[in-house]
This record gives structure tokens, sequence and C-alpha cells, in this order.
């Protein structure tokens, strides 16, 4: 890698902030590609959505853990007319603000906007909840770490790791990384 760090991308909700009512809402199953992303009420309405949801358990310190070998960058479908709320929810639970990628336009799905979005910044492992954007971004990054959640169980791949929450990917990122450094999880704080 020439000295650099190595990139990790990470989704937000459902992967470090929790899903509304604790549910995952996708399986994934049958969703075709190149469909064409969709103006509904969910992308007006999504700066309200987001709104008082906390963090997942162990999200900030596992991000912190890999922050500490890795360049960490969140890849979120939000809408980017989302995004001071989102700066803010990252700044009140994490204490600081990651670099944030959010979708510009409903024009593109959740999954296209986050493929052509890591197919630009190349990470060697991204963070993902949704099984179809999971197996489609399996095609061509290094890792995918995939939240294990009921409505995903369905999706396996060679490259594919389940993990329950962040810290757990830290043997699998040390892995892909080919590195001989023990990495060690920051202290889960805020696990419940």
């Amino acid at each position: 890698m020439d000295g650099e760090r190595p990139i990790v991308t990470f989704d937000m909700d459902g992967v470090l902030c929790r899903q509304p009512f604790g549910i995952n809402p996708g399986k994934g199953h049958g969703k075709r590609r190149d469909r064409p992303g969709r103006r509904n009420i969910l992308w007006f309405t999504e700066r309200w959505r987001y709104f008082g949801r906390k963090p997942m358990p162990g999200a900030r310190p596992g991000f912190l853990s890999v922050a500490e070998f890795a360049e960490c960058i969140v890849v979120s479908a939000r809408a980017e007319h989302a995004r001071g709320l989102t700066e803010r929810w990252f700044a009140r639970y994490f204490g600081f603000v990651p670099e944030l990628h959010l979708r510009p336009s409903w024009r593109e799905t959740s999954a296209q906007f986050k493929v052509r979005k890591l197919q630009e910044l190349g990470p060697v492992a991204h963070f993902e909840d949704d099984p179809h954007t999971a197996e489609w971004l399996s095609e061509f990054l290094p890792k995918v770490l995939l939240v294990d959640w009921a409505r995903n169980r369905w999706l396996e791949g060679p490259n594919i790791t389940r993990i329950s929450r962040v810290s757990e990917a830290l043997p699998a990122l040390a892995a892909a990384f080919d590195t001989e450094r023990h990495v060690e999880p920051a202290a889960e704080a805020d696990a419940p």
C-alpha cells in the first residue's frame, strides 16, 4: 500500500446507527441492479426518519479500533439533505464527524450509489447490513463485513464475513490487511 493507510468503509444504518424499531427492513431477494431509483415520500422524510436513534452496540469503540490502522469513511444511502442531522448525530454519539458520503439523488438506488461510490474510493473492506448491496459489493471488494440480521442470513460468500458488532471484524480485517500486528478492540463502554 506504499505507506498509505488502507481504506475501510462503513454503511451507517444497521451498522453504526440502530434501525428504526430495531428491525432491518430488507431481504434483498430478487432486487434488480438496473432498476431506477424512485422519488417517494421516504426520500423527503429522511431528515425525520433518522431522528433520535442511538448507535448500534459497540459501534463507536469498534469504529475507533478500526481507525487505529485504517482510514475510516462512512458511505450511507441517506439523502444528502439529511447531512446536517447526520453530522450532528456523529458529533453527539461519536465525538467527531468522519468523512461522510451521502446519496445525492433519489435517481440512484441505495445499492447503485454505494457500488458507484465504493468503486471510486477503493476500500479493502466494507461494513454493510443490506444483503442485496453486500452481494453486489462482494464481487469487487476483497472483504464485506455483513452485520448479521435475520433477513440477510441467506447470503453467503467466500469474502463475506458475518459479524454481530463492528469489533468482531477486527481479526478478519487484520487477516485482510495481511498484518502481523494484533489488533485489540477498544473498550466497549457503550455496549448494552
